[in-house]
Parts: C-alpha cells; structure tokens; sequence
C-alpha cells in the first residue's frame, strides 16, 4: 500500500534523474587512546542501498599516534543514479540525503560502524555536467573515535528530465512492485526512487564546495 501511495503522490511531479560519482580521495580520523581501527571502509548508503568501498588500512601520523589517515593513492569511484522530484508549487527540486558510513572491518570480515553523515544530494544537482571537492564531517556513533572527516570529489550528470510517473523515470524497485504485487511487503522497505551502479557490482555535514 505505501508503494502504491508513493505513485499516487507524484502525479502531476516532474522529475530529473541524475547520475553522481563519489570519488574518494582520504579519509582523517581521530581515535581514543583505548582503540584503533584495523582496515577502513565508507558506505554511501540510503535505506537498503549500500555501495562499499574495499577496506583499506589506516595509518597513524608520526606525530600523533591518535591521529592518522586513509589515503586513496588511486581514487575510488563509486556511483548512484537518483531520481530526484520537483516540487510542482516552487517548482524547486526536493531534498533527497544519501548517507556516508564510516566502518571499521576487522580481520574476520566484521564490520563496525564508526560515524556517519548525511549529503543532500539536491544542492550538488546540476543541469550541467560539474564535479565538486567536497569535505564531509562525520559525527562518531560510539566513543571509539574522537572525530572523523572523508574527502571527496562529486561529479553530477543529468541524465533525462520527465514525469515522474514516466516508466524511465523509475527505479528497478518500482518497476518490480508494479508487476509483482505480492512483493509489496518486501519492496516498501526499498527506495524506489534510486538504484546504485558500482565499478564492481559485488562490492556494494560541514561542507567545503569547490565547483571546478
């Protein structure tokens, strides 16, 4: 019923569905004297969408041995394409956050989550191809880290505008509910307006904005 009543929502909406590209360039983190982390590894996650990077070690700095990075010496992409909607009586786009997940991977595969933030990804939308250096602070969700910051790039493209009932518009999610009816109670805990695209498909806020 709630997949139903999202389609009835965006009657009458125009929608634009955009491709982003997270290029990760370094991760910063501070621990606590009592913990450091094994191999690092961020998720650009939103509800049952994660796109992981491959864990990677964390090196403590010579100076401080709290204080240490991870450093992409090949930047990492990863990309999701999102369908956002446009607010028919501003004619503004809506909100949409997609969340960045710091986890700590341990020697047995588990993994740990250590701070996350939310980007909407509505300010970086352009009708033009643009990138951005963007800088995320993460907020610790434990008391294992004392603070945490990923640096990134964020390249948008546009890539069709349309209704948003308009079956291109859709998201494999929603086109999965239209035709399979008994999977709704399954498919209302996907996001229908997203699906992801990795370089590997088996692997899954102050902000410092530098248009280039």
């Amino acid at each position: 019923m709630a997949s139903v009543w999202k389609r009835l929502q965006r009657v009458n909406k125009r929608a634009a569905k955009f491709q982003y590209t997270a290029s990760y360039h370094r991760i910063d983190v501070e621990t606590t004297p009592k913990w450091k982390p094994n191999k690092l590894s961020i998720v650009w996650t939103r509800r049952s969408r994660r796109v992981v990077t491959e864990p990677v070690e964390w090196e403590p700095s010579l100076k401080d041995p709290l204080k240490g990075s991870v450093i992409f010496t090949v930047p990492e992409n990863q990309t999701v394409t999102v369908t956002l909607f446009r607010d028919p009586r501003t004619n503004e786009l809506e909100d949409k956050d997609w969340t960045f997940v710091l986890e700590d991977v341990s020697p047995t595969g588990k993994r740990r989550r250590l701070a996350a933030a939310a980007l909407d990804l509505r300010k970086h939308a352009s009708l033009a191809a643009a990138q951005r250096a963007v800088r995320v602070q993460l907020e610790p969700t434990g008391r294992r880290l004392r603070a945490a910051s990923l640096h990134l790039t964020l390249h948008s493209v546009l890539l069709r505008e349309g209704h948003a009932t308009d079956e291109d518009m859709q998201s494999l999610a929603s086109l999965l509910s239209v035709n399979n009816n008994s999977d709704i109670a399954v498919l209302e805990d996907l996001d229908e307006d997203d699906y992801t695209l990795s370089d590997n498909s088996t692997r899954q806020a102050s902000l410092l904005d530098h248009p280039t």
